[in-house]
């Protein structure tokens, strides 16, 4: 009967039943307490799906306090922990998780991607640790001869193929719909291998672009990488570099003759196996950062193209003239916003008395989460002065037609530091809403100022913390201006070439043409 349960639990999770395999995981825990621990871990991963955050941190903890060496709890609370802000508690489990199982390259990855937060201020540490991961996990999975069957032919029809977990409602779809939708099919045959374990409405509209899509979340590593044999796949595309869901031990197999990375990560992924990485001369200049990839970089002359979503409202007026008073907003992923950028923000909201802030944050919609979030400005606040805390709104998140709404109450945007926004940047530009953001000197650093830059409004750039905050002031202290840039901003984006598929694509299959010309001279020249 245990089994049984916890078998039909398992497949109602997979199949996206949540409430009902916490029930038959509930019910498995009355039936044998031998295994409550993994138990516990399973239904803490269900609640954090559910967005009951701090219930799936209490039950988590419970699993720790009743199966204390079980590394995969460890693992799974050190992902909460990460995605609410709580930076060194996650790397804390996740050492711990990596201490009971030695092996555990997702938790390494994870890892990884936190240490990439800190890229600024150690980009060669940063490097270093890419590449240990990779030294120990993928580089032995090479073999030590490489011998492909795609045929050697410059000009012929190329097969490319696309590696992600977030092929759904998820951020990528913004960048990569445009690329499928515009990939010229006669020159290009384009697969897709989808890590995610759902469907969605995107997940589905997709594969229509495609001449063949293939779901491998139940596939080993060495299965996918004999498929991608098989298909005799030319160029193998990773949109995930380190994040949850990649698939990077299967590329580091070397399934394909070429293989790079693209989009999803702002970092090398340290594996030998990978061979470019496609980026841009603003996030990228040359001869400035080759040194921080194992990957040789390749530039297009934007290295994205968004395309926002076709039901997006419409831009409103500026909320501000009729609230009389300035609503700065956060809307983007609360692992970016460290103690300095919460100081920055207190300061601002103390040289403006009246201005209210509006962030969205995973958990947002929890009083536990939300004092958390208080506490912390407080904290920073020159007279930790409870007052502040009273002009902070914190809202968990929601679905894209509301959160796209909730620009309509939104004047100023502000971006964090030095991990600057991405997709979050882009719809805050599309709703007319500007953002001020500080400019870095890493790709990290420097996404938002390089979208600002590409619809000409540099004045939205700041060199430093003291010049953010009199960018904000000043255009805070402007509404005329500020209603007049709202009324112009989506168009400046539309007409940028951030918003062009079919000049982005033509661009990344010269790249493809480009890289693929390189390596059949290389290979002829070493059979001559």
């Amino acid at each position: 009967m245990f089994w049984a349960t916890t078998t039909a639990a398992g497949i109602a999770h997979q199949a996206g039943q949540h409430k009902s395999a916490l029930e038959l995981y509930r019910r498995a825990l009355a039936l044998d307490s031998i295994y409550a621990g993994q138990i516990l871990t399973n239904i803490g991963v269900i609640l954090k799906e559910l967005v009951r955050i701090p219930e799936a941190i209490d039950c988590l903890e419970h699993s720790i306090a009743v199966r204390p060496d079980f590394a995969e709890t460890y693992y799974n609370l050190g992902l909460i922990l990460y995605e609410t802000g709580k930076t060194n508690e996650a790397e804390r489990h996740l050492q711990r998780a990596i201490e009971l199982k030695p092996d555990f390259a997702a938790a390494q990855s994870t890892l990884l991607c936190i240490c990439g937060l800190n890229r600024n201020s150690d980009p060669e540490r940063v490097f270093s640790e890419h590449r240990r991961w990779a030294a120990r996990f993928a580089d032995p999975l090479m073999p030590k001869q490489l011998q492909f069957e795609n045929s050697l032919t410059i000009d012929r029809r190329l097969t490319i193929a696309y590696v992600s977990a977030d092929l759904c409602e998820h951020s990528m779809r913004f960048f990569i719909e445009p690329i499928l939708a515009n990939h010229d099919r006669r020159d290009f045959r384009v697969l897709c291998y989808d890590n995610w374990h759902g469907e969605d409405k995107v997940n589905l509209r997709l594969r229509h672009y495609t001449d063949g899509w293939f779901k491998i979340n139940q596939m080993s590593d060495e299965a996918v990488a004999t498929h991608v044999r098989d298909e005799r796949v030319d160029i193998l595309v990773d949109l995930s570099g380190h994040t949850t869901g990649n698939r990077l031990l299967m590329f580091a197999r070397k399934p394909a003759p070429i293989q790079t990375t693209w989009l999803g990560y702002m970092c090398t992924t340290g594996l030998l196996a990978i061979d470019y990485r496609i980026t841009d001369a603003y996030l990228d200049p040359p001869g400035q950062t080759e040194q921080f990839y194992t990957e040789k970089l390749v530039r297009m002359p934007s290295a994205a193209v968004f395309s926002a979503a076709a039901d997006s409202p419409p831009v409103n007026s500026l909320p501000a003239l009729t609230k009389g008073f300035i609503t700065f907003a956060s809307l983007n992923n609360y692992t970016k916003i460290g103690d300095d950028v919460i100081a920055t923000w207190s300061l601002l909201l103390q040289a403006l008395p009246s201005a209210r802030l509006l962030m969205i944050v995973l958990g947002g919609d929890d009083p536990v989460i939300q004092t958390a979030i208080r506490t912390r400005f407080i904290n920073a606040a020159d007279n930790h002065s409870a007052s502040l805390a009273t002009r902070i709104d914190i809202r968990g998140r929601r679905p894209l037609e509301q959160f796209l709404r909730t620009f309509h109450e939104i004047d100023i945007a502000l971006d964090p530091f030095p991990y600057s926004g991405g997709t979050t940047s882009l719809h805050t530009l599309w709703m007319g809403v500007p953002i001020i953001t500080m400019e870095g000197d890493s790709e990290l650093s420097r996404s938002t100022s390089g979208m600002i830059r590409a619809c000409g409004l540099d004045q939205l750039i700041a060199p430093d913390r003291k010049g953010y905050l009199e960018v904000a002031i000043g255009l805070a202290g402007n509404l005329p201006a500020l209603s007049d840039l709202r009324a112009e901003l989506r168009e400046c984006l539309a007409s940028s070439c951030m918003s062009d598929g079919a000049f982005a694509t033509k661009n990344l299959e010269a790249v493809y043409r480009s890289i693929w010309s390189e390596f059949v001279t290389k290979q002829r020249a070493r059979t001559a």
